[in-house]
């Protein structure tokens, strides 16, 4: 029997608003919550540790 796949997101860097990273998002953080994913990650483009966040597909 196939499985579901996990949902894709992509996260944007929030100063320069350039798109750095794929992932893959959790299930049951999708279910309980609707709030988008935000992490902090370096960022090629400012040079910095910067907070991205998840935007649309």
């Amino acid at each position: 029997m196939a499985t579901k796949r996990k949902p894709f997101v992509k996260l944007q860097c929030q100063e320069c608003k350039k798109t750095n990273y794929y992932s893959h998002k959790s299930r049951q953080l999708n279910q309980k919550t609707e709030k988008k994913l935000e992490l902090k990650k370096y960022c090629n483009t400012c040079r910095k540790h910067t907070v991205h966040k998840e935007t649309k597909k």
